[in-house]
């Protein structure tokens, strides 16, 4: 219950905004102190309270987008309605099975009878809720990286990129979360596999404006200097506009710098008017202007 109490405590307190708590301060109202006792201080349990709250918040808000979308659901059994998600493109089965996962974490966090506790750099995070056995161990990055992928996957619906972008560094993500969990149970069997394709570098990329570009009948070539053709190293996501459409295009679809033409619609922006980029794209794209016959500095 110690446990519970203070991950509770974490998640009310652990706010980006400030928080209007109470301060409390001493005040000595008169010469006579009187010792007060206090009780040992607790052994260290060693569990990353910070990263069980991180995925427990991360179930919460992605049950409540997922449950804004489907409104039949309301008082359906958690794991019934992980059933019912829609499976309609592979980006939808790998959140369905984020939710999965993080739903074991999040049951058996708020139940008082289950356990949590870190074994040899393993988060062991297992109970048995309504008769059923639920088990995640899982290293501390793979909490870290399911809060993550959430993080990702939520920001990703008011992002431009495309559907098929966003499939693949997900997929990405969902690959090296697997791998972190070493033991996993729950109403079902096994959890699913996903192929990312192609498989995006989810650590970092690099944004490319103005690519020089050639077209023939087949292919849409892009100029890519010898200094920045290893992927692993570069990789690029290129800004592409043809007539008054955007495409973004990560380097990883290329093929010795090529894309097939019947492949350049996946690659297509997703904006209002198939060009124009949020406001908070600018910054990305910045530059200098050189004023002509100035000293530089």
């Amino acid at each position: 219950m110690t446990l519970l109490l203070d991950l509770i405590a974490v998640l009310s307190a652990d706010s980006p905004n400030p928080l209007a708590l109470p301060e409390y301060r001493q005040i000595e109202l008169y010469s006579k102190r009187k010792a007060l006792t206090f009780a040992a201080p607790e052994a260290s349990h060693g569990v990353p309270l910070d990263r069980i709250a991180g995925v427990c918040r991360a179930f919460m808000v992605l049950d409540a987008v997922l449950a804004s979308r489907n409104q039949s659901v309301e008082g359906m059994a958690s794991w019934q309605w992980y059933l019912e998600l829609p499976r309609t493109t592979q980006t939808d089965r790998m959140v369905a099975e984020l939710y999965r996962v993080l739903r074991v974490a999040r049951t058996v966090a708020f139940d008082p009878q289950s356990v949590i506790e870190m074994q040899n750099g393993v988060v062991k995070i297992k109970g048995i809720v309504n008769k059923v056995v639920l088990i995640l161990d899982v290293s501390s990055a793979g909490l870290m990286l399911l809060e993550s992928a959430v993080a990702y996957y939520l920001d990703a619906l008011r992002q431009p990129y495309p559907a098929a972008y966003v499939e693949s560094l997900l997929a990405q993500y969902f690959h090296d979360i697997v791998d972190e969990i070493r033991r996993y149970s729950d109403e079902g069997r096994s959890l699913y596999q996903f192929r990312a394709q192609p498989a995006l570098n989810r650590h970092f990329r690099f944004d490319c404006d103005n690519p020089k570009v050639r077209l023939d009948s087949e292919f849409l070539e892009i100029e890519i200097g010898a200094a920045q053709r290893n992927p692993a190293l570069y990789p690029i996501d290129f800004f592409v506009t043809l007539g008054d459409v955007l495409h973004i295009i990560p380097v990883e679809a290329l093929t010795d710098g090529r894309l097939p033409l019947a492949e350049l619609d996946r690659w297509r922006a997703r904006t209002a008017d198939g060009t124009t980029l949020p406001a908070n794209f600018r910054p990305r794209f910045g530059r200098d202007i050189a004023a002509v016959n100035q000293p530089m500095t």
